[in-house]
């Protein structure tokens, strides 16, 4: 059971290189289901905390009332909301701090983009739809639940996340499913484009070997998996093996998004570096 933590902050619009927003908006700091790959375990703010990532959940009461004034003072165009914690966490149902954060960007006519995991964000429906919504990036994964347990046991089923996303594309929200991360030699890549047939487009992120706790993460893909320890290991140290896996999963989406007749954006992360953002608002 996480420990949960109310707090006051000092801002709440931060701005970003992100290219989503002209300010990002965390309603709360750290996340209740953990992911071990999350890339926000390595920010400098969380690794200052004395718990570990997925064990605790700062919430920041005073977010929508800081909001009003600093929306006033920013003018911003669009904010991105979500890009260092979980919008939609369970914790949200009692606070409804996301709640009154969207309310005061739909009055004050301000866009967002949001990123999430929660099939939660159904519950906020009618505020999605009030016209400043201008793109959810659903993350979900198309692995076996064994890999689950071991990598994000605590985050909701890829099936509701499936549902989820598409009760939003039928319900007129653009939604971009974002397959993340992409594990070599475990995640299955034919039916992504299947799953939904009213998203405009689909993207995918590979796993991040360049992560502070990739070794952790190898060693739990090797309980379910005992024979994928060699080829991991190996993509640590050997660029061509590396730039030659991730060339063979680029190819294979390719052919299923041309098959399917649908756009994609794939990012892999350079051999011991990072990819350029390439998103767009």
């Amino acid at each position: 059971m996480p420990e949960f933590n109310e707090v006051k902050i000092s801002r709440i619009l931060n701005p970003t290189s992100i290219g989503l927003g002209d300010f990002v908006i965390n309603p709360f700091m750290g996340c209740e289901f953990g992911c071990l790959y999350c890339y926000v375990r390595g920010n400098r703010v969380v690794s200052r905390k004395n718990k570990p990532w997925g064990e605790y959940v700062d919430i920041r009461v005073n977010a929508p009332e800081l909001l009003e004034n600093e929306i006033i003072k920013n003018k911003p165009k669009q904010v991105l909301l979500g890009s260092t914690t979980e919008c939609f966490q369970p914790i949200e149902r009692k606070y409804k701090i996301t709640e009154k954060i969207l309310d005061i960007l739909n009055k004050h006519k301000v866009n967002f983009v949001i990123l999430t995991r929660s099939p939660f964000i159904l519950d906020y429906l009618p505020l999605l739809k009030a016209g400043f919504c201008r793109k959810v990036y659903f993350t979900l994964n198309n692995f076996g639940q064994k890999f689950k347990a071991v990598l994000e046991p605590k985050s909701p089923d890829f099936k509701l996340r499936e549902q989820a996303i598409n009760t939003l594309i039928g319900e007129g929200i653009s939604v971009v499913p974002y397959f993340s991360p992409v594990l070599p030699f475990v995640s299955s890549l034919k039916d992504i484009f299947n799953k939904f047939e009213g998203a405009e487009s689909i993207e995918l992120e590979c796993l991040n070997f360049n992560l502070p706790n990739i070794k952790e993460i190898i060693n739990k893909i090797n309980l379910v998996e005992p024979s994928l320890q060699q080829p991991y290991e190996r993509m640590l140290s050997d660029a061509e093996f590396y730039i030659n896996v991730f060339k063979n999963i680029e190819e294979e989406i390719k052919n299923a998004a041309l098959t399917a007749k649908k756009r994609y954006n794939i990012y892999i992360h350079n051999f011991g570096g990072y990819f350029k953002n390439k998103y767009e608002k």
